[in-house]
């Protein structure tokens, strides 16, 4: 899985690692914003507005399954309960609305996917022997 890095200016050590649901938190609390420099993995520093799609997963909404029987949390149909054990088919849901703190949206930026802004990010890398 993918790990993301935050960088701040003011603290002497970056923030990470995060998953990608963990970046997805910090846009939603305006932790991160389109000139915060983050980078995937191991590649360089780019500012999250380079990142195609982010913003906008970011304020899609989030749906969370719980078992019928325990309303414990459970990972999506069908599936068995780690808590009770009972096979579910179909399981209480919690849909929750994002938002984004302000300052964070850009305005008439297309959407477009993180998997597709990364493929073009590795194309541009530079080939060995050039400048």
């Amino acid at each position: 899985m993918a790990e993301w890095y935050i960088q701040q200016l003011d603290a002497p050590e970056d923030i990470g690692p995060l998953r990608p649901s963990d970046l997805l938190m910090k846009v939603r609390a305006g932790d991160v914003k389109p000139d915060t420099l983050i980078r995937k993995d191991d590649s360089a520093w780019f500012v999250a507005a380079e990142v195609g799609g982010l913003f906008e997963a970011a304020m899609r909404p989030t749906i969370e399954y719980f078992c019928p029987q325990c309303e414990r949390p459970v990972n999506e149909p069908p599936v068995r309960c780690g808590n009770c054990g009972r096979e579910i088919h179909k399981a209480l849901t919690r849909i929750t609305e994002n938002t984004i703190s302000s300052g964070s949206v850009i305005p008439g930026q297309p959407g477009r996917s993180v998997q597709s802004w990364l493929k073009r990010k590795m194309l541009r890398r530079p080939q060995d022997g050039e400048a």
